[in-house]
């Protein structure tokens, strides 16, 4: 899934985070037949007339502190009224892993607006969430997206766009990393300044 890989980076260069996104391979999961729906009810306990938009969707999740680079899991959005549900589908079952509720959240970052093209990040009292809403094919599944984005996104809810609202700062802590110089037996090594996640949103104090 390489178009989905590149601009994820790319948001990430864009949105300053020093630490790069990285997705595995493409996973397909069922979601839009008669039999995948009726099952992503029976797993989740949802009511068939709450569904209201569904789509793969790749996330990370930030605590607040940790460093700023994950391995996005791949798995499936469900929009709901009670709150979006992020949900592993393995050995045939959707399993819920995390909810987001709208007053959970405390403000939002995305790089072109609502309609962008890309990932957007919600920050919450104890962590950044970043979501990638995508096609079955990689693409950015921009409809499923901005209802995702809408239902988070509160009226006056504070949203950062284009270079704005930074969330991956220097920790003040190092990291010496090292190894051997390919084809040689001799050593390298080096000092980098580790990375954390903080939470950028106008209320809140640290």
């Amino acid at each position: 899934m390489n178009t989905f890989k590149s601009s994820v980076q790319n948001v990430a260069a864009a949105i300053g985070l020093i630490a790069a996104v990285t997705v595995g391979g493409c996973v397909m999961i069922p979601y839009d037949t008669p039999e995948s729906k009726a099952q992503i009810q029976r797993d989740l306990k949802i009511a068939p007339s709450d569904i209201q938009a569904v789509s793969e969707t790749n996330w990370c999740l930030f605590p607040y502190g940790s460093e700023g680079s994950c391995r996005a899991t791949q798995g499936l959005g469900v929009l709901t009224s009670k709150g979006v549900i992020l949900s592993l589908y393995n050995n045939h079952t959707y399993t819920e892993t995390a909810r987001i509720l709208p007053e959970q959240v405390q403000c939002v970052k995305t790089v072109g607006g609502r309609t962008g093209v890309e990932p957007f990040v919600v920050f919450t009292k104890d962590r950044a969430i970043m979501l990638a809403v995508i096609t079955p094919g990689g693409q950015m599944n921009v409809p499923v997206k901005v209802s995702f984005f809408d239902y988070l996104t509160k009226p006056g809810q504070h949203v950062f766009t284009g270079t704005d609202g930074g969330y991956v700062r220097k920790s003040g802590r190092k990291q010496t990393v090292g190894g051997m110089v390919s084809g040689t037996a001799i050593p390298w090594h080096t000092t980098l300044d580790v990375t954390e996640v903080f939470n950028p949103c106008p209320q809140v104090t640290d």
